[in-house]
């Protein structure tokens, strides 16, 4: 089928437009016809005033004869209106001069009438309008316009009017086809990138001509909004290689422990191997929350529950909770919490102020300081800051450091799954901030900015 080709609805539409485009421009005509007749009328009617006022006053000043001659001079010069003359003498009974029947029952009061008549050498009815005046003796001129057929004026109106009905007919046929046909590309352009989307190509994009019409801004809409589901995608199988790769071999563990348990005889041995696989289900069931949490976050669940925070509370909190885990390795946890108030859900960030804490105790040598501060930033925002003196996070690898299992190579014989910094970067999104890893001299600055809570 020719995906060019009119539709039904298009052919209906197509069809009303092109009869509201007629009718409009036929009523417009019609106007104009009707308003150039009434001027024509009008001149018409100057005409005859002076024609019949000249007749009188030759007939005053020449008399009858040279009034006759005048009327007879004034027949051979026709042109489009057709005059109408006629002169009968005072008893109505002979015709002295004139191309029309004197109309039966004519007035004589020179009052502008409507004059049925017929012309003397044809015969044929004659239909104008004209003045009867009565002459000093008693005698009647008429003079007026014949009406019968239209004027010159008239048919040039009329020609008008249906070329120009036609031009327009066609022109709107063309601009419609033209319309159809402008308006598929752009539609077809759209399919053939969903088709190819469809098919798995989740990098196509629906093709952008640069301009500023409601296409373009639909495409750029469309672009933004498949971007978003290609980074969620490509999330989405990063998440299930990591849980497919990471959490297979505590499963199959899990699995070994439980078969060795039944084999087992000893009771201590027994019971050695299912505190294995509990420990093994529980590592298993943090790693999922976690994604859980993450996933969450990065869907925005919970946006709309954010409340008035102390950030500095917060910072105490967390700090005093993390405190003798940081003494366990002869570490210095140190806090500045300048006041400092976000819109936030406290038990997330007291989540993600944790991760990060433990991350830097984690990374962190012995013997070095941890510092956790709040910041009052210009332009409304507020910041989370947890600075160490750790190995720091190249800034190569510091996009892969946020995502979930995002492990550098360096850290693949260290305790968790990478999914710490995952967690603060959505929750950072979730609260409508941002996270960034800073280089601190020795060590790495994470930042958390949050929009700060309107006082």
């Amino acid at each position: 089928m020719n995906r060019f080709a009119l539709s039904r609805r298009e052919l209906l539409f197509a069809a009303a437009a092109l009869a509201f485009v007629a009718a409009t421009s036929l009523a417009a005509f019609l106007f104009l016809a009707w308003r150039v007749e009434g001027i024509l009328a009008a001149r018409q009617a100057a005409v005859i005033d002076a024609e019949i006022r000249f007749l009188t006053l030759v007939d005053e000043e020449e008399g009858r004869p040279v009034l006759i001659r005048t009327i007879a001079r004034r027949l051979k010069q026709t042109n489009d209106d057709q005059p109408i003359h006629a002169l009968i003498d005072k008893d109505n009974t002979t015709y002295l001069a004139g191309d029309v029947d004197w109309p039966p029952g004519l007035v004589a009061d020179g009052s502008l009438r409507e004059i049925k008549t017929f012309r003397r050498r044809h015969g044929e009815q004659v239909t104008g309008f004209g003045r009867a005046l009565t002459l000093r003796d008693g005698a009647k001129v008429l003079v007026g316009r014949d009406r019968t057929g239209p004027s010159s004026v008239e048919q040039a109106l009329t020609e008008v009017i249906l070329i120009t009905l036609a031009a327009l007919v066609i022109v709107a046929v063309a601009f419609v086809m033209l319309l159809n046909r402008a308006l598929l590309l752009r539609i077809d352009a759209v399919v053939t990138a969903a088709r190819r989307i469809i098919a798995g190509n989740l990098h196509e994009r629906v093709p952008v001509q640069g301009g500023d019409d409601e296409f373009e801004r639909l495409s750029a809409v469309l672009n933004t909004m498949l971007d978003k589901n290609e980074t969620h995608i490509n999330q989405m199988r990063l998440v299930t290689d990591a849980i497919a790769h990471d959490l297979r071999l505590p499963l199959q563990r899990v699995k070994a422990d439980l078969e060795r348990a039944q084999r087992l005889h000893d009771e201590s041995e027994r019971t050695q191997a299912f505190a294995r696989a509990d420990a093994e289900i529980d590592d298993a069931l943090s790693t999922f929350n976690a994604l859980i949490e993450i996933t969450r976050a990065q869907s925005g669940i919970g946006a709309d529950a954010l409340e008035t925070i102390d950030l500095s509370t917060i910072v105490r909190d967390v700090a005093e909770l993390f405190e003798p885990v940081a003494e366990d390795k002869q570490q210095t946890l140190a806090t500045h919490d300048t006041p400092a108030r976000a819109r936030g859900q406290g038990t997330l960030l007291r989540q993600a102020l944790g991760n990060l804490i433990q991350n830097a105790i984690t990374f962190s040598p012995e013997g070095a300081t941890i510092t956790v501060s709040t910041a009052q930033n210009a332009g409304g925002t507020v910041s989370l800051i947890v600075q160490d003196t750790g190995p720091g996070i190249p800034e190569a690898d510091r996009a892969t450091a946020l995502q979930p299992f995002g492990r550098l190579s360096r850290d693949k014989n260290a305790d968790g799954k990478g999914l710490g910094l995952a967690l603060v970067a959505a929750c950072a999104k979730l609260h409508g901030g941002r996270l960034t890893l800073e280089s601190a001299g020795q060590g790495l600055r994470v930042v958390m900015e949050l929009p700060a809570a309107q006082s």
